[in-house]
């Protein structure tokens, strides 16, 4: 106990006479004070970002009915324990009870110095066991106030304190004494027992947004005379994630570090922090497909010895930000950042679309992996931007899936730059057959056809036809990208992608085959169809980046062969007749109508 009846220490006496600016003066004369202790809220005015607190709080002391316990809980540097006291002040005043003390009065001045004989701020961090809450609260409790109405017990970190504390505090915190009130303050709620929760009023205290800190630490700026721009306010209240006292120590600490002229460079170099500016500059690379610029962004970072980690958390946080406001553009509050931010975000995520963003998301959680271990991080983020901006660099499904909604849209997509194919033919050709002869005009006599060798016989339809590739397709580069292909088909048309689930892919020369199982009639005549097969050429060119003639074949070969020869181009491969047809000759129904 010191000599005024209080728990904490004298700090300094004030006089009556004083008013708050002679207080705050006398104990700068005194010793210097942190800027969170100067610029504290003293009043429910001051308080910031918890209007919900306020008013419910404001209201109960004007209408009397403030209860019994109260359970504070939120984020560190919310104004927890300030709102306490400010409750103790609206209660002790002496104007009051009143929902807006007069901080003039001795004892709204001695609780802000945390003198009041009333006002117990006790810390559960340093006395957790049951012997301090019998000395400190159980023991006294039942004392009436020395100087003001009600006796006010503050308990900051409760979550500390041990079970058999908590065990000995539940009557009296069920049944306290009149004109006294317990005000419990946690960072962890779920930390505290269910039978505390339900004695007290529970509120919990937000994070605070970045016009809230911004708009405060201009404030404070303002006061102490210090020069900085908005933009490094912005940064700093973007570091502090919600928290008021970890803005105003940063602030503090770069007022000392620049002398009072704050720039953003400073920010950066002591935070580490990357600008708002410099998030949007590299979206718009992204979004704008400029890869070129992008290796040139990522070299003006390397020099500006900017860490690839924290740019690379930074650009997380923005795509996410990107991402929401594509998902829902009219929940502003979900995004925390200024109004001028918002606005450019809206612009860019309609730039981007919601299914670009979400490949976005997934390439640079893969690069925050990834540099983790990488020996060169500046590789990595120019291989991670280049995958986003040209996503045929990338074999992912994602990657297919923005190609081919980028052909739908019509957007200007640089084709694939592929080399070569090296692997030669197959050299295994499949079974050889010899094709039956096609119906002769009448008058002409027909020639006999060769019997075929193979015991099955395979039936080749022609369905499209195409200008030829220039290079032969490489069977295994084909074989990998048939279930992209499939992908890419189903998204066009979910309703026919089935057609292919059992199929196969081979190549024959420059053509490429669609084999269909011997029971698979039916689903190669619905492929057969014009629309699916310009829908089928359609996904292989997105992801192939070529347009090979395509053919369906009902059996399994197993192989490749010669490619196909452009006079048979329009007629079954199974029925092509030794001699090219004169135009007047008859062509089969069936035939004509599986083309079409």
């Amino acid at each position: 106990m010191t000599r005024s009846g209080s728990c904490q220490p004298d700090l300094v006496y004030f006089k009556a006479s004083w008013t708050h600016s002679d207080a705050r003066r006398e104990v700068r004369s005194v010793a210097h004070q942190s800027w969170y202790r100067t610029y504290r809220p003293q009043n429910f005015d001051d308080v910031v970002g918890q209007t919900h607190i306020e008013r419910t709080l404001r209201n109960a002391v004007e209408e009397d009915s403030v209860a019994h316990a109260y359970l504070f809980t939120g984020p560190r540097g919310t104004g927890k324990t300030s709102t306490a006291r400010i409750l103790a002040k609206a209660l002790n005043c002496v104007s009051g009870p009143t929902g807006t003390p007069d901080d003039s009065c001795e004892d709204c001045l001695s609780i802000a110095a945390g003198t009041h004989p009333d006002v117990y701020e006790l810390d559960a961090a340093s006395r957790t066991g049951v012997d301090a809450v019998r000395e400190e609260i159980i023991g006294r409790v039942n004392y009436a106030p020395t100087r003001g109405q009600w006796k006010v017990y503050i308990i900051d970190e409760v979550h500390m304190l041990s079970n058999a504390a908590f065990n000995a505090l539940l009557k009296t915190l069920e049944e306290p004494p009149p004109h006294t009130v317990f005000i419990l303050c946690t960072t962890h709620p779920h930390k505290v027992p269910e039978t505390i929760h339900s004695r007290c009023q529970r509120f919990d205290f937000h994070r605070l947004s970045v016009d809230d800190i911004v708009s405060r630490l201009r404030f404070i700026a303002d006061s102490e005379k210090v020069e900085v721009a908005d933009a490094a306010l912005s940064l700093i209240g973007k570091h502090a994630l919600g928290g008021m006292r970890d803005a105003i120590t940063t602030l503090e600490q770069l007022s000392s570090f620049s002398g009072g002229k704050i720039t953003l460079e400073d920010v950066e170099g002591l935070l580490g922090e990357v600008d708002a500016e410099v998030l949007f500059e590299a979206a718009d690379l992204v979004c704008d497909r400029d890869v070129a610029g992008a290796f040139r962004f990522v070299a003006e970072l390397s020099e500006r010895g900017v860490d690839m980690t924290e740019f690379t958390k930074g650009f997380v946080r923005h795509a996410r930000d990107l991402f929401v406001v594509a998902a829902v553009p009219e929940a502003g509050e979900v995004v925390d950042v200024t109004a001028g931010d918002r606005t450019r975000l809206e612009q860019q995520a309609r730039g981007f679309g919601m299914e670009r963003l979400v490949r976005l998301l997934d390439v640079l959680d893969r690069l925050s992996s990834e540099l983790r271990y990488a020996s060169d991080q500046r590789l990595a983020l120019e291989v991670a931007l280049t995958r986003m901006a040209r996503p045929e660099t990338d074999l992912t499904l994602e990657s297919l899936a923005e190609r081919l909604a980028a052909l739908e849209s019509g957007a200007a997509i640089a084709p694939p730059a592929r080399p070569a194919p090296s692997i030669s033919p197959v050299s295994t050709p499949a079974p050889a057959r010899v094709p039956t002869s096609a119906p002769a005009p009448v008058g002409q006599p027909t020639k006999p056809s060769a019997p075929n060798p193979e015991p099955e016989v395979v039936e080749p339809v022609q369905v499209a036809s195409v200008t030829a590739v220039d290079d032969p397709l490489d069977v295994a580069v084909v074989k990998r990208a048939w279930p992209a292909i499939q992908a890419a088909f189903k998204k066009l048309r979910p309703s026919r992608s089935h057609l292919f689930d059992s199929s196969e892919i081979e190549v024959v020369g420059k053509a490429l085959v669609v084999e269909f199982a011997k029971d698979q009639r039916f689903a190669l005549d619905l492929a057969s169809d014009a629309d699916t097969v310009a829908l089928l050429r359609r996904s292989i060119t997105s992801v192939l980046g070529v347009s090979p003639p395509v053919e369906f074949r009902l059996g399994r070969s197993g192989g490749s062969s010669a490619p196909v020869p452009a006079a048979l181009a329009s007629t079954p491969v199974h029925a092509a007749p030794e001699a090219p047809a004169p135009p007047s000759a008859p062509a089969d129904p069936e035939s004509i109508e599986r083309m079409l």
